[in-house]
């Protein structure tokens, strides 16, 4: 028999972002190696329960109702009388909420994946730290795709069994064709002229240190040596902070996959200035193409990247060693940040492949099926 996942998240398309993207991928993955997922969609979005049938499982797209009570008990109403084998928590205050009671009610292992905001956001907000507590003590393993991450859950929390789990990207898939080169090309001609570029790619929002950037470039030397390119959501006070930087800049809206490759090569770097992160698709992304990336030392950034070997980390929120590396990057030869990017894409070919994501969750799940089938042969015995 087939294994039956019960999967809740508030992170699935159509919604965009890169925990969207990574719950998709890791869910048609596992579908394809046979397992059955069932997912459990907590959107914010209008209009009633829709359920809808996937190849190996289906997808319940619920609402938030009235309050977040209500929202959780039509849920369960929907799936009570399912059998699952376990439970996944893919991240978001509902699921996390959610899981550990319906982990009891169902009487089935649970597995609390810890992304980038999840732990970050939910330790500092009062209300949601405890929550962040029962869904970390009441799982059977707890994964997160930071190494930083870990270490913080186990000084802080009771866990049972905590791991990492990195990320992956399928690099065949993440080749740019010759069309795309000279558009990028064209582009910098055009756009970036004698500059160097820096691309921010995704939701740019407070935490991933845009404003953080903009003020250690602002009024320095650095002004008039870099052009920067954001792709995806800008908040409009970021606008605003940009018009009145005097530093030159574009700006895209979020992007469909293919057309990301084309603006990844218009870039010399991409930056990823954040406080605080999970393994961003953006660095797998850049890294996948080639592309430098010079990132704060938080996180995901620091298991992928080796410092001045396959990129440049800087100590987070510190301007001081941000315009140092950004003038590191600068002073660089051509060659020198081909070799940052060469080195980067041979660590994602390597050690942060979709292929070794897949297999890791395969590898935990078979691990927690069987020690559970084990205790419930020695329970009848």
């Amino acid at each position: 028999m087939k294994t039956s996942i019960l999967w809740l998240t508030e992170n699935y398309p159509p919604q965009r972002g890169g925990m969207s993207q990574s719950c998709d991928r890791i869910i048609s993955n596992l579908r394809s190696l046979g397992y059955i997922i069932h997912i459990v969609h907590l959107t914010p979005k209008g209009g009633a329960v829709e359920q809808v049938r996937h190849m190996n499982g289906s997808c319940l797209v619920v609402p938030l109702q009235d309050s977040e009570a209500q929202t959780l008990h039509l849920a369960w109403h929907h799936i009570k009388e399912q059998r699952f084998d376990l439970l996944v928590c893919f991240g978001g205050y509902l699921p996390i909420l959610a899981a550990p009671v319906y982990a009891c009610w169902l009487s089935i292992p649970l597995v609390t994946l810890l992304r980038g905001n999840d732990f970050d956001t939910a330790i500092f907000t009062p209300r949601k730290r405890d929550l962040l507590r029962d869904a970390c003590e009441t799982a059977r393993v707890v994964c997160s795709v930071s190494s930083d991450k870990i270490d913080k859950i186990r000084a802080m929390f009771k866990v049972r069994d905590v791991r990492f789990l990195a990320n992956g990207i399928d690099s065949h898939e993440w080749r740019v064709t010759d069309t795309e080169r000279q558009f990028a090309l064209n582009w910098r001609q055009e756009n970036v002229k004698d500059k160097l570029c820096l691309g921010l790619f995704g939701q740019l929002k407070a935490k991933k240190g845009l404003h953080f950037l903009l003020e250690s470039i602002e009024g320095s030397l650095l002004a008039d040596k870099y052009h920067l390119l954001l792709v995806g959501d800008v908040q409009e006070e970021s606008l605003l902070m940009l018009d009145k930087s005097g530093i030159s800049f574009s700006v895209l809206p979020f992007l469909d996959r293919y057309q990301l490759p084309r603006y990844y090569m218009v870039c010399d770097a991409i930056v990823i200035p954040s406080f605080y992160d999970g393994m961003p698709n953006v660095l797998l992304e850049a890294g996948a193409l080639g592309v430098p990336v010079i990132a704060s030392a938080v996180d995901g950034m620091k298991d992928v990247i080796i410092h001045e070997e396959s990129g440049l980390l800087f100590p987070a929120a510190d301007t001081a060693a941000l315009r140092k590396t950004l003038f590191k990057f600068y002073e660089m030869s051509d060659q020198e940040r081909i070799e940052l990017g060469k080195n980067l894409k041979r660590t994602i070919d390597t050690g942060f492949t979709e292929t070794n994501e897949t297999n890791r969750y395969d590898e935990l799940f078979k691990e927690i099926l069987l020690d559970r089938g084990s205790a419930v042969r020695l329970h009848n015995n």
